[in-house]
Formats: C-alpha cells, structure tokens, sequence
C-alpha cells in the first residue's frame, strides 16, 4: 500500500500545549490514539480516542517541516468542500509552539485495495463523477490550477532533448521508446499546461490510499491538501496513474468512463507527458529517510504512464 513504510510522529511527540489545545476543542482527554499507514509526510496521523469514547482524525505537523504547506491548503480546501462532498468534515485547526493540527471526523472504513479490487473500483469511480458534479465550478475561489501545482515540474524532456542531462538523470537512463518519441515528448511538454483549463476543483492526489470504503460502500476522499482547478478528468488520470491497476487496461477505463469520454485526447496526451517526465525525473532521485517507499511509488507511477502513452500512440 501507498505510504505505508512512511515514519510517522507519534501523539506524545506532539507539543504539550498544541494536545492540550485539541483536547480543549474536543471537550475531553485523549486516551488514546491509533496511528494510520500510508501517505507521504512524517508527521502525525491517525484517530484520537477520547475519555468520553468519541473519535476524530488528526493530523499535526511541525511548521517548516515537510508536509507542512499541504496541511495549510488541507485546511484551506476541506473547510470550503459542501457538506454532500465525499469528504471528512474539518472540525478545527490549531497552531501552537511552531506546530500546526487539522482536526476532522473519522471517514469509516479501510482504505482501497491494491491492485485495484472492481468492486471497489466501481465504487470510487462512481463517487468520483458525483463529486465532480459538485465540485464544479469550484467551491474555492483562489484554489489555483493544475499548472500551479505543477510549475517549475516538467522540464525533463526538453532538458534531455536540448542537453541529455537533468539533474543526474541522463538519455542512457530512458528506455528505447521515451529515446525514440523524445522530440514528441519535448514538444508536449512545452505546452501542456496551456490545454488543461477547466473549473473543477480536483483532489489531485487520488491513490489508494487516499480513498476510504466503508462497510456500507460508500466512498470518502481524504488529504485534500494538493488541490486546485482544471478539467473533470484529471483527476481519474490520477486515480488511475497513482495506484497499481493491476491487469487493467488504463485507455479502456478511460474512455469508458464519462469524465474520460469527453475529454480532449490532446490535452490528455499533454498531461501524461507531464506526469511521466516528472515521475521520471523523481523516481530516479535518492531517497527520502522519512518516506522511503516514495521513490518506487514514483518510479512505478512513471512505468504506467509510459505504457499509457504508449498504448494511445501505437492506436
């Protein structure tokens, strides 16, 4: 799964005055607290047991460290989500001694399966299209964009076509296809971000592990943190680029799937080579203490993207 190697603070690494702070707002002690898997970011996550038996989800973070940002546009995005959103409710924030705490209900249930299980694929991809329906336009007036988010990311196959090095990444590391379709891939990834307008606001991190099934087989969206605007179907490219699919075909899920039906092949074809040229170029970075499995995550994502866009380009 997602994250799961991922090292996790724990509650009494929590500062004294940010726990008391929660367990005032809360209205009663923490009792106890049950540390969640997955995700990216070393700081705490889990459910708060309460002395008088209710339960939250809480997440806290230092301030500079990593993670950090995320957490402020967490807040930002989850307390403008409608009520009807697939989302936890955020119950309040709070910052003390440099460190910053998100409070939310508990979304029920377990996280996704990997390879993707149908059922519970059908699932999230029918709450992904009433989600969007309530999500556009954009509840969030200054979420920013898809291009925001990515600013400053896809450089990698313009650098290796102009130069054949980027940050220690060289030509020899591709594979004989990206070799092959480099000027194609340049050329897209020029442009991209110019074809993937749109007025939706978009989770942009749907793995796995970001989506919640409860006993009853209703679906909740967690980690709203990288969030911003762009068309509907970018985010079941993510869902479906950011998790193992195991033997299913990512075009015919795609195009099968209304928000994919409509969609611009061009611009699709853009962000694909964005997202491969980044994984690309990440999934081949040393790695990160506090996330050790980020890197594979990463470079497995970029696997899948290539066979993607390989798959459209052989049609």
């Amino acid at each position: 799964m997602s994250g799961t190697a991922t090292r996790r603070r724990s509650w009494p690494e929590v500062p004294t005055e940010l726990r008391h702070e929660a367990e005032r707002q809360l209205g009663s002690p923490v009792r106890d607290f049950r540390g969640r898997p997955g995700g990216f970011t070393p700081g705490l996550a889990g459910i708060a047991v309460c002395a008088d038996g209710t339960e939250t989800f809480i997440k806290a973070t230092p301030v500079g460290g990593p993670g950090a940002a995320d957490y402020r546009r967490e807040a930002l995005i989850a307390g403008g989500l409608p009520a009807r959103a697939p989302a936890p409710c955020l119950r309040f924030t709070a910052e003390r001694d440099d460190w910053l705490l998100l409070c939310f209900d508990v979304a029920p249930g377990h996280t996704a399966q990997e390879p993707w299980d149908p059922a519970e694929l059908t699932a999230i991809l029918n709450t992904l299209s009433s989600c969007v329906e309530q999500l556009t336009p954009s509840p969030i007036p200054d979420a920013g964009t898809v291009a925001d988010r990515m600013a400053g990311r896809c450089r990698t196959w313009r650098s290796l076509a102009t130069g054949g090095e980027i940050d220690g990444v060289a030509l020899e590391d591709l594979g004989d296809w990206e070799r092959d379709h480099l000027p194609r891939l340049a050329s897209l990834e020029d442009t991209w971000q110019h074809h993937v307008d749109g007025t939706t606001l978009l989770h942009f991190d749907l793995r796995a592990d970001n989506c919640l099934i409860s006993p009853a087989g209703s679906v909740s969206f967690v980690d709203w943190g990288r969030a911003c605007t762009g068309p509907a179907w970018v985010d079941l490219v993510c869902l479906m680029l950011e998790s193992d699919l195991g033997d299913i075909d990512a075009e015919h899920l795609f195009t099968g799937h209304p928000l994919g039906k409509g969609a611009d092949p061009d611009a699709v074809d853009g962000f694909l080579v964005a997202l491969a040229g980044y994984w690309a170029l990440a999934g081949r970075q040393p790695p990160i203490t506090h996330a050790p499995g980020l890197r594979q995550q990463q470079a497995r994502s970029g696997q899948a993207t290539v066979r993607w866009l390989q798959r459209r380009w052989a049609a």
